[in-house]
């Protein structure tokens, strides 16, 4: 059986001779299907290899947000590592035991508890102790940072309560203005009526008669009444066991009930009870034991008196 071919003359150009070219018709068929095939192949690979390019931008933007995180993350880590230097310093001041971090060779020590009357009230009746520092365990940014928020927590709680512990602390001197001076010291003196060796519990504070007199502290006035010794006198409780007596008053501005804020004047300066001039007799009772008042008044000015106690002539004792 004679195979059917086909016949494909191609003329290049118009003055060219024409070529015949003889075929069987397999042959066409397998060269369309060829072409065809390279077709689908073509097609396939284009579509793959746009998909793949999507992938790769996908996968590059993903890896450029990845390593910003990254960089944010050891950001956060910084800043984490510097919140917890600061809270560990506020704690520091405060008193407070350290937060939740890795210690190691901590060092203590110290001596034995000094005499009350040498420690701030605020001190006097704090106590506690470090526990020992637990072994170092890994912990992750999330559970730091979630550990970091109650200790900060718990630190600003303190802070709040320490402030109040302050509001109430006698940490000024109780005279309105500048114009006065120390007229005996809180110690041993010899008296200014007998001339024997006495214990004078409080501080002599002198100045001009009818100067206003204010709360070193806030708190609620307690007494006023009048003494044989310290005359017109007033006492105000500021919690935490101190109570603090103003005596030799001339007048009163509160009232036994009345609660005061530091600054506010309650009374005036006087001559009256067993006094040798005009000048405010100043005591401290932490836990009802008297303290020097020096030791809490922060903005005293210069004085022999923070040396060693002096008589002065012409100041009340």
């Amino acid at each position: 059986m004679k195979r059917k071919r086909i016949t494909i003359m191609w003329m290049p150009s118009v003055s060219s001779k024409s070529r015949t070219f003889s075929l069987p018709v397999i042959a066409l068929y397998i060269f369309v299907g060829m072409l065809l095939l390279s077709w689908a192949l073509l097609a396939t690979g284009g579509y793959f290899g746009n998909r793949l390019y999507h992938d790769y931008i996908q996968v590059r933007e993903k890896n450029t947000d990845l390593l910003q995180k990254e960089r944010e993350l050891d950001a956060l880590r910084q800043t984490m590592e510097r919140i917890q230097k600061d809270e560990n310093t506020i704690r520091s001041f405060l008193g407070l035991e350290k937060g939740h971090e890795e210690t190691s060779g901590l060092g203590q020590g110290g001596e034995p508890s000094p005499d009350l009357s040498t420690i701030a009230p605020t001190d006097a009746m704090a106590s506690g102790s470090m526990p020992f520092p637990a072994k170092p365990r890994q912990v992750s940014v999330l559970q730091r940072a979630q550990q970091l928020e109650t200790d900060l927590q718990e630190l600003v709680g303190t802070m709040r309560s320490q402030r109040q512990t302050w509001d109430s602390t006698p940490s000024i001197i109780p005279m309105d203005g500048t114009n006065y001076w120390f007229s005996s010291g809180f110690g041993w003196r010899r008296s200014p009526f007998t001339g024997l060796k006495e214990f004078h519990n409080g501080l002599d504070i002198s100045g001009r008669k009818g100067t206003p007199i204010i709360a070193p502290a806030n708190g609620k006035v307690v007494k006023k009444g009048y003494d044989k010794y310290l005359g017109k006198y007033l006492k105000i409780d500021h919690g935490g066991s101190i109570i603090t007596t103003y005596g030799h008053l001339s007048g009163y501005n509160v009232s036994p009930g009345q609660k005061v804020e530091r600054g506010a004047t309650i009374a005036f300066i006087g001559n009256s009870g067993l006094s040798t001039g005009n000048h405010l007799h100043y005591m401290i009772k932490v836990k009802n034991r008297c303290v020097n008042p020096l030791h809490y008044i922060l903005n005293a000015k210069a004085n022999r008196l923070l040396v060693r106690p002096l008589r002065v002539e012409g100041g009340g004792q």
